[in-house]
Protein backbone atom coordinates (compact mmCIF):
# COMPACT_ATOMS: atom_id res chain seq x y z
CA UNK A 1 0.00 0.00 0.00
CA UNK A 2 2.33 2.63 0.66
CA UNK A 3 4.07 2.27 -2.92
CA UNK A 4 0.57 3.66 -4.48
CA UNK A 5 0.99 7.20 -3.49
CA UNK A 6 4.56 7.29 -4.97
CA UNK A 7 3.55 6.09 -8.21
CA UNK A 8 0.26 8.19 -8.48
CA UNK A 9 2.55 11.21 -7.79
CA UNK A 10 5.02 9.51 -11.31
CA UNK A 11 2.30 9.37 -13.28
CA UNK A 12 1.24 13.15 -12.10
CA UNK A 13 4.57 14.38 -13.06
CA UNK A 14 4.42 12.32 -16.37
CA UNK A 15 1.69 13.60 -17.51
CA UNK A 16 2.64 17.39 -17.02
CA UNK A 17 5.72 17.19 -18.31
CA UNK A 18 3.92 15.65 -21.20
CA UNK A 19 1.35 18.73 -21.31
CA UNK A 20 3.99 21.17 -21.04
CA UNK A 21 6.46 19.75 -23.76
CA UNK A 22 3.71 20.05 -26.40
CA UNK A 23 2.39 23.57 -25.29
CA UNK A 24 3.38 26.14 -27.65
CA UNK A 25 4.33 29.72 -26.07
CA UNK A 26 2.17 32.62 -27.08
CA UNK A 27 2.91 34.13 -30.39
CA UNK A 28 3.79 37.69 -30.12
CA UNK A 29 1.50 39.98 -32.93
CA UNK A 30 3.24 40.34 -36.20
CA UNK A 31 3.68 43.67 -37.93
CA UNK A 32 1.49 43.12 -41.30
CA UNK A 33 3.93 43.16 -44.08
CA UNK A 34 4.04 46.14 -46.46
CA UNK A 35 1.76 46.22 -49.92
CA UNK A 36 1.61 48.76 -52.85
CA UNK A 37 -1.84 49.70 -51.38
CA UNK A 38 -1.20 51.19 -48.47
CA UNK A 39 2.45 51.95 -49.28
CA UNK A 40 0.00 54.19 -51.87
CA UNK A 41 -2.10 55.26 -48.66
CA UNK A 42 1.05 56.34 -46.57
CA UNK A 43 2.45 58.22 -49.39
CA UNK A 44 -0.76 60.17 -50.35
CA UNK A 45 -1.47 61.05 -47.05
CA UNK A 46 1.48 61.98 -46.07
CA UNK A 47 2.27 64.27 -49.08
CA UNK A 48 -1.23 66.25 -48.33
CA UNK A 49 -0.13 66.62 -44.82
CA UNK A 50 2.99 68.20 -45.86
CA UNK A 51 1.18 71.08 -47.68
CA UNK A 52 -1.05 71.51 -44.22
CA UNK A 53 1.61 72.02 -41.91
CA UNK A 54 3.41 74.10 -44.66
CA UNK A 55 0.22 76.75 -44.69
CA UNK A 56 2.24 78.68 -42.84
CA UNK A 57 4.92 79.84 -45.19
CA UNK A 58 2.78 81.98 -46.82
CA UNK A 59 1.88 84.48 -43.80
CA UNK A 60 4.20 86.85 -45.65
CA UNK A 61 2.16 87.34 -48.30
CA UNK A 62 -0.39 90.01 -49.09
CA UNK A 63 -2.58 87.31 -50.74
CA UNK A 64 -2.14 85.15 -47.67
CA UNK A 65 -6.42 83.70 -46.76
CA UNK A 66 -6.38 82.97 -50.81
CA UNK A 67 -3.50 80.43 -50.93
CA UNK A 68 -4.27 79.13 -47.99
CA UNK A 69 -7.99 78.36 -49.03
CA UNK A 70 -6.47 77.23 -52.66
CA UNK A 71 -4.52 74.90 -50.63
CA UNK A 72 -6.79 73.43 -48.64
CA UNK A 73 -8.77 72.94 -51.26
CA UNK A 74 -6.41 70.73 -53.13
CA UNK A 75 -5.83 68.72 -50.22
CA UNK A 76 -9.50 68.22 -49.60
CA UNK A 77 -9.97 67.38 -53.28
CA UNK A 78 -7.12 64.63 -52.94
CA UNK A 79 -8.32 62.92 -49.88
CA UNK A 80 -11.86 63.05 -51.22
CA UNK A 81 -10.37 60.78 -54.12
CA UNK A 82 -8.17 58.71 -51.33
CA UNK A 83 -9.09 54.52 -51.57
CA UNK A 84 -10.12 54.10 -47.48
CA UNK A 85 -7.24 51.91 -46.43
CA UNK A 86 -9.38 49.12 -44.52
CA UNK A 87 -7.52 50.44 -41.17
CA UNK A 88 -10.09 52.27 -38.78
CA UNK A 89 -7.86 54.26 -37.27
CA UNK A 90 -6.20 55.74 -40.27
CA UNK A 91 -9.62 55.93 -42.00
CA UNK A 92 -10.72 57.67 -38.98
CA UNK A 93 -7.75 60.13 -39.27
CA UNK A 94 -8.34 61.38 -42.95
CA UNK A 95 -12.07 61.79 -41.78
CA UNK A 96 -11.02 63.99 -38.66
CA UNK A 97 -8.70 66.30 -40.98
CA UNK A 98 -11.03 66.76 -43.74
CA UNK A 99 -13.52 67.76 -40.97
CA UNK A 100 -10.88 70.23 -39.74
CA UNK A 101 -9.77 71.95 -43.56
CA UNK A 102 -13.24 72.04 -44.21
CA UNK A 103 -14.30 74.20 -40.89
CA UNK A 104 -10.94 76.04 -41.92
CA UNK A 105 -12.37 76.67 -45.33
CA UNK A 106 -16.05 77.57 -44.17
CA UNK A 107 -14.62 80.56 -41.80
CA UNK A 108 -12.02 82.31 -44.45
CA UNK A 109 -14.56 84.98 -46.51
CA UNK A 110 -15.55 85.15 -49.97
CA UNK A 111 -14.12 87.33 -52.78
CA UNK A 112 -12.25 90.48 -52.38
CA UNK A 113 -12.68 90.42 -48.73
CA UNK A 114 -10.58 87.14 -47.96
CA UNK A 115 -7.45 88.68 -48.33
CA UNK A 116 -8.32 91.76 -46.31
CA UNK A 117 -8.20 89.19 -43.14
CA UNK A 118 -5.63 89.95 -40.94
CA UNK A 119 -2.61 87.42 -41.83
CA UNK A 120 -2.84 87.22 -37.42
CA UNK A 121 -6.57 85.68 -38.09
CA UNK A 122 -5.68 83.33 -40.82
CA UNK A 123 -2.73 82.17 -39.20
CA UNK A 124 -5.09 81.44 -36.09
CA UNK A 125 -7.46 79.58 -37.68
CA UNK A 126 -4.78 77.47 -39.43
CA UNK A 127 -3.23 77.07 -36.17
CA UNK A 128 -6.37 75.12 -35.33
CA UNK A 129 -5.99 72.42 -37.30
CA UNK A 130 -2.54 71.57 -35.39
CA UNK A 131 0.42 70.19 -36.58
CA UNK A 132 -0.88 66.76 -38.25
CA UNK A 133 2.87 65.37 -39.25
CA UNK A 134 3.99 64.39 -35.63
CA UNK A 135 0.06 63.38 -35.20
CA UNK A 136 -0.03 60.88 -38.51
CA UNK A 137 3.65 59.75 -37.58
CA UNK A 138 2.63 58.05 -34.18
CA UNK A 139 -0.96 56.99 -35.47
CA UNK A 140 1.35 54.89 -38.01
CA UNK A 141 3.97 53.92 -35.30
CA UNK A 142 1.49 52.41 -33.30
CA UNK A 143 -0.20 50.58 -36.04
CA UNK A 144 1.07 46.97 -36.66
CA UNK A 145 -1.42 47.28 -39.43
CA UNK A 146 0.57 50.32 -41.55
CA UNK A 147 3.61 50.73 -39.88
CA UNK A 148 5.54 48.39 -42.61
CA UNK A 149 4.15 50.34 -45.77
CA UNK A 150 4.43 53.95 -43.70
CA UNK A 151 8.00 53.23 -43.24
CA UNK A 152 8.69 52.87 -47.26
CA UNK A 153 6.18 55.38 -48.54
CA UNK A 154 8.34 57.98 -50.49
CA UNK A 155 6.60 61.33 -49.13
CA UNK A 156 6.62 59.73 -45.77
CA UNK A 157 9.64 60.09 -43.23
CA UNK A 158 11.34 57.26 -40.93
CA UNK A 159 9.58 56.18 -37.94
CA UNK A 160 11.48 57.14 -34.74
CA UNK A 161 11.63 52.88 -33.66
CA UNK A 162 11.83 51.73 -37.59
CA UNK A 163 9.92 48.11 -37.52
CA UNK A 164 11.21 44.89 -38.90
CA UNK A 165 10.54 44.44 -42.31
CA UNK A 166 9.69 41.33 -44.49
CA UNK A 167 11.01 42.67 -47.57
CA UNK A 168 14.20 43.99 -49.35
CA UNK A 169 12.87 46.90 -50.41
CA UNK A 170 13.90 50.30 -48.50
CA UNK A 171 12.72 53.87 -48.89
CA UNK A 172 15.31 55.05 -51.45
CA UNK A 173 14.30 52.36 -53.77
CA UNK A 174 10.54 52.68 -53.68
CA UNK A 175 11.04 56.35 -54.79
CA UNK A 176 13.49 55.24 -57.68
CA UNK A 177 11.42 52.64 -58.75
CA UNK A 178 8.02 55.18 -58.66
CA UNK A 179 9.42 57.87 -59.93
CA UNK A 180 11.23 55.67 -62.81
CA UNK A 181 7.36 54.27 -63.23
CA UNK A 182 5.71 57.95 -63.17
CA UNK A 183 8.48 58.87 -66.02
CA UNK A 184 8.20 56.11 -68.54
CA UNK A 185 4.17 56.48 -67.83
CA UNK A 186 4.31 60.17 -68.97
CA UNK A 187 6.11 59.82 -71.81
CA UNK A 188 3.70 57.07 -73.00
CA UNK A 189 0.83 59.07 -72.24
CA UNK A 190 1.79 62.78 -73.50
CA UNK A 191 -0.79 63.73 -76.05
CA UNK A 192 -0.32 63.46 -79.92
CA UNK A 193 -0.14 66.26 -81.60
CA UNK A 194 -3.33 66.65 -83.55
CA UNK A 195 -6.71 64.98 -82.94
CA UNK A 196 -9.00 63.04 -84.86
CA UNK A 197 -11.59 65.61 -84.19
CA UNK A 198 -10.00 67.88 -86.68
CA UNK A 199 -10.66 66.12 -89.42
CA UNK A 200 -14.02 66.80 -89.25
CA UNK A 201 -15.02 70.08 -91.26
CA UNK A 202 -16.86 71.80 -88.57
CA UNK A 203 -13.36 71.25 -85.96
CA UNK A 204 -10.83 71.24 -88.97
CA UNK A 205 -10.25 75.12 -88.75
CA UNK A 206 -8.64 74.33 -85.37
CA UNK A 207 -5.86 72.84 -86.74
CA UNK A 208 -3.45 74.89 -86.66
CA UNK A 209 -3.96 76.23 -83.13
CA UNK A 210 -4.24 72.91 -81.49
CA UNK A 211 -1.04 72.10 -83.22
CA UNK A 212 1.05 75.41 -82.67
CA UNK A 213 -0.16 74.97 -78.76
CA UNK A 214 0.65 71.26 -78.93
CA UNK A 215 4.71 72.72 -80.06
CA UNK A 216 4.27 75.48 -77.62
CA UNK A 217 3.79 72.92 -74.64
CA UNK A 218 5.71 69.92 -75.50
CA UNK A 219 9.06 71.37 -74.13
CA UNK A 220 7.96 72.30 -70.91
CA UNK A 221 6.00 68.90 -70.30
CA UNK A 222 9.44 66.98 -70.91
CA UNK A 223 10.89 69.38 -68.63
CA UNK A 224 8.90 68.33 -65.69
CA UNK A 225 9.57 64.90 -66.68
CA UNK A 226 13.39 65.81 -65.97
CA UNK A 227 13.26 67.47 -62.92
CA UNK A 228 12.32 64.18 -61.07
CA UNK A 229 15.28 62.01 -62.13
CA UNK A 230 17.80 64.60 -61.31
CA UNK A 231 17.44 64.32 -57.65
CA UNK A 232 16.90 60.75 -57.27
CA UNK A 233 19.99 59.10 -55.49
CA UNK A 234 21.93 56.39 -56.90
CA UNK A 235 20.92 52.94 -56.27
CA UNK A 236 24.18 51.39 -56.44
CA UNK A 237 22.66 48.74 -58.80
CA UNK A 238 24.69 49.37 -61.77
CA UNK A 239 22.28 48.22 -64.40
CA UNK A 240 19.66 50.46 -62.99
CA UNK A 241 21.57 53.34 -62.50
CA UNK A 242 22.96 53.20 -66.23
CA UNK A 243 18.95 53.13 -66.71
CA UNK A 244 18.02 55.84 -64.58
CA UNK A 245 21.10 57.82 -66.62
CA UNK A 246 20.61 56.87 -70.36
CA UNK A 247 16.95 58.20 -69.49
CA UNK A 248 17.73 61.21 -68.20
CA UNK A 249 20.11 62.34 -71.03
CA UNK A 250 17.26 60.87 -73.25
CA UNK A 251 15.17 63.36 -71.60
CA UNK A 252 17.60 66.17 -71.81
CA UNK A 253 18.78 65.48 -75.87
CA UNK A 254 14.81 65.76 -76.40
CA UNK A 255 14.56 68.84 -74.65
CA UNK A 256 17.43 70.40 -76.54
CA UNK A 257 16.12 69.51 -80.01
CA UNK A 258 12.20 70.61 -79.30
CA UNK A 259 10.55 74.03 -80.61
CA UNK A 260 12.15 76.99 -78.29
CA UNK A 261 9.26 79.46 -79.41
CA UNK A 262 8.52 81.31 -76.73
CA UNK A 263 5.59 82.84 -75.07
CA UNK A 264 3.58 80.92 -78.20
CA UNK A 265 4.31 79.82 -81.37
CA UNK A 266 1.57 81.58 -83.86
CA UNK A 267 -0.14 79.02 -86.36
CA UNK A 268 -0.31 82.61 -88.45
CA UNK A 269 3.23 82.22 -89.18
CA UNK A 270 4.46 78.76 -90.23
CA UNK A 271 1.93 76.94 -92.84
CA UNK A 272 -0.25 73.97 -91.82
CA UNK A 273 1.78 71.23 -93.64
CA UNK A 274 5.21 72.58 -91.43
CA UNK A 275 3.17 72.62 -88.08
CA UNK A 276 2.32 68.99 -88.91
CA UNK A 277 5.42 68.01 -89.61
CA UNK A 278 7.15 69.68 -86.68
CA UNK A 279 4.84 68.68 -84.47
CA UNK A 280 4.96 64.58 -85.53
CA UNK A 281 9.12 65.11 -85.37
CA UNK A 282 8.79 66.15 -81.78
CA UNK A 283 6.57 63.88 -80.92
CA UNK A 284 9.18 60.77 -82.38
CA UNK A 285 11.72 62.87 -80.61
CA UNK A 286 9.99 62.15 -76.73
CA UNK A 287 8.75 58.89 -77.98
CA UNK A 288 12.47 58.24 -78.62
CA UNK A 289 13.98 59.07 -75.06
CA UNK A 290 13.25 56.00 -73.47
CA UNK A 291 16.25 53.72 -73.59
CA UNK A 292 15.46 50.94 -75.89
CA UNK A 293 15.87 47.39 -74.97
CA UNK A 294 14.49 45.78 -71.85
CA UNK A 295 11.85 47.98 -70.00
CA UNK A 296 11.37 48.51 -66.31
CA UNK A 297 9.97 45.37 -65.40
CA UNK A 298 12.14 43.06 -66.55
CA UNK A 299 15.02 45.15 -65.38
CA UNK A 300 13.41 45.34 -61.49
CA UNK A 301 13.38 41.46 -61.86
CA UNK A 302 16.72 40.60 -62.01
CA UNK A 303 17.54 42.40 -58.93
CA UNK A 304 15.77 40.85 -55.49
CA UNK A 305 15.73 44.75 -53.80
CA UNK A 306 14.51 46.69 -56.72
CA UNK A 307 12.06 43.85 -57.44
CA UNK A 308 10.79 44.23 -53.98
CA UNK A 309 10.39 47.83 -54.34
CA UNK A 310 8.85 47.82 -57.63
CA UNK A 311 6.19 45.43 -56.25
CA UNK A 312 5.36 48.37 -53.48
CA UNK A 313 5.81 51.63 -55.76
CA UNK A 314 2.52 53.08 -56.08
CA UNK A 315 2.68 54.29 -59.65
CA UNK A 316 4.21 50.56 -61.04
CA UNK A 317 1.95 48.25 -62.64
CA UNK A 318 2.46 44.68 -61.18
CA UNK A 319 4.10 42.69 -63.82
CA UNK A 320 1.84 39.69 -63.22
CA UNK A 321 -1.53 41.81 -63.57
CA UNK A 322 -3.64 40.43 -65.53
CA UNK A 323 -4.24 42.77 -68.81
CA UNK A 324 -7.96 44.08 -69.03
CA UNK A 325 -9.72 45.91 -71.17
CA UNK A 326 -9.91 49.88 -69.53
CA UNK A 327 -12.98 50.21 -67.26
CA UNK A 328 -16.07 51.26 -68.66
CA UNK A 329 -18.02 54.17 -67.15
CA UNK A 330 -21.71 54.21 -67.42
CA UNK A 331 -23.21 57.40 -67.86
CA UNK A 332 -25.79 58.97 -65.89
CA UNK A 333 -29.26 58.87 -67.91
CA UNK A 334 -29.60 62.94 -69.60
CA UNK A 335 -32.94 64.43 -68.88
CA UNK A 336 -33.64 65.13 -72.59
CA UNK A 337 -30.83 61.77 -73.99
CA UNK A 338 -29.75 62.55 -77.53
CA UNK A 339 -32.58 64.97 -78.17
CA UNK A 340 -30.47 68.36 -79.25
CA UNK A 341 -33.74 69.79 -80.23
CA UNK A 342 -34.49 70.35 -76.55
CA UNK A 343 -31.58 73.12 -76.40
CA UNK A 344 -33.48 75.40 -78.49
CA UNK A 345 -35.46 77.43 -75.60
CA UNK A 346 -32.07 77.87 -74.03
CA UNK A 347 -31.84 75.14 -71.24
CA UNK A 348 -31.51 71.04 -71.63
CA UNK A 349 -29.32 67.98 -70.36
CA UNK A 350 -28.15 65.94 -73.35
CA UNK A 351 -25.86 63.64 -73.95
CA UNK A 352 -23.19 63.75 -76.66
CA UNK A 353 -20.81 61.66 -78.75
CA UNK A 354 -19.90 61.99 -82.22
CA UNK A 355 -19.93 65.58 -83.68
CA UNK A 356 -23.32 67.15 -83.36
CA UNK A 357 -24.79 70.90 -83.72
CA UNK A 358 -26.62 72.06 -81.04
CA UNK A 359 -28.84 75.23 -81.52
CA UNK A 360 -29.51 76.99 -78.42
CA UNK A 361 -31.65 80.42 -79.03
CA UNK A 362 -30.68 81.41 -82.41
CA UNK A 363 -26.92 80.11 -81.73
CA UNK A 364 -25.04 77.09 -83.11
CA UNK A 365 -22.54 75.05 -81.21
CA UNK A 366 -21.03 71.77 -82.68
CA UNK A 367 -19.69 69.73 -79.76
CA UNK A 368 -18.28 66.13 -79.33
CA UNK A 369 -15.97 63.71 -77.21
CA UNK A 370 -12.82 62.57 -77.74
CA UNK A 371 -10.35 61.01 -75.47
CA UNK A 372 -12.60 61.82 -72.59
CA UNK A 373 -12.35 65.98 -73.44
CA UNK A 374 -15.37 67.56 -74.63
CA UNK A 375 -14.79 69.84 -77.52
CA UNK A 376 -17.35 72.47 -78.29
CA UNK A 377 -16.79 74.91 -81.27
CA UNK A 378 -19.13 78.02 -81.90
CA UNK A 379 -17.54 80.59 -84.55
CA UNK A 380 -14.20 80.99 -84.55
CA UNK A 381 -14.27 80.16 -80.56
CA UNK A 382 -13.37 76.74 -79.02
CA UNK A 383 -13.86 75.41 -75.38
CA UNK A 384 -12.64 72.01 -74.68
CA UNK A 385 -13.17 70.53 -71.40
CA UNK A 386 -11.38 67.33 -69.64
CA UNK A 387 -13.53 66.14 -66.92
CA UNK A 388 -15.94 67.84 -64.78
CA UNK A 389 -15.86 71.76 -65.92
CA UNK A 390 -17.99 74.42 -67.28
CA UNK A 391 -17.90 76.80 -70.25
CA UNK A 392 -19.00 79.82 -71.40
CA UNK A 393 -19.82 81.17 -74.93
CA UNK A 394 -21.01 85.39 -74.78
CA UNK A 395 -23.47 85.86 -77.87
CA UNK A 396 -25.05 89.41 -77.94
CA UNK A 397 -26.86 89.56 -74.56
CA UNK A 398 -27.04 86.37 -74.00
CA UNK A 399 -23.71 84.14 -72.30
CA UNK A 400 -24.64 79.88 -73.16
CA UNK A 401 -22.98 78.01 -70.50
CA UNK A 402 -21.89 73.87 -71.31
CA UNK A 403 -21.55 72.46 -68.04
CA UNK A 404 -20.10 69.02 -67.66
CA UNK A 405 -21.88 66.82 -65.76
CA UNK A 406 -20.23 63.38 -66.54
CA UNK A 407 -18.16 62.34 -68.77
CA UNK A 408 -16.57 58.95 -70.34
CA UNK A 409 -13.99 58.43 -73.09
CA UNK A 410 -16.10 58.94 -75.92
CA UNK A 411 -19.30 60.68 -74.67
CA UNK A 412 -20.81 63.12 -72.05
CA UNK A 413 -23.42 64.46 -70.13
CA UNK A 414 -24.04 68.32 -70.68
CA UNK A 415 -26.27 70.80 -68.85
CA UNK A 416 -26.42 73.75 -70.81
CA UNK A 417 -28.78 77.49 -70.08
CA UNK A 418 -28.42 80.62 -70.54
CA UNK A 419 -27.39 83.78 -68.84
Amino acid sequence: MPTRPAAALLVGLLLVAGCSATEQPPRTPQDRPPSRTLVAWSDAVCANVKVVDELRSHAGSSYYATQVATQVNSVLAALDGLEPSGIRQADAYVTGLTRNLERLTDQLPEGDARDQLPAARVTALVDRVGRQRPALARLAAGSRALRASYQLAPACGPLPRPPALATNATRDLVRWADTLCATTQSIAELPEPGDELLKDPRFAPFESMELANYLSAVASDVESLTEPLVGLPRTRIAEADAYRSELLSGLRKARARLPREAPMLSPHDIGLQQLRARARQAARTVAAAVPAGPGLPDLARRHPALADAYALAPRCEPRDAPSSAPPTTTLPPARDGRKVAACQDGGCQITVSAPVDVTVRGNRFTTAVSEGTVWIVNGSGLIRLSGAGTGRFGTGDTTVVFSVTATTETAAVLDVSTT
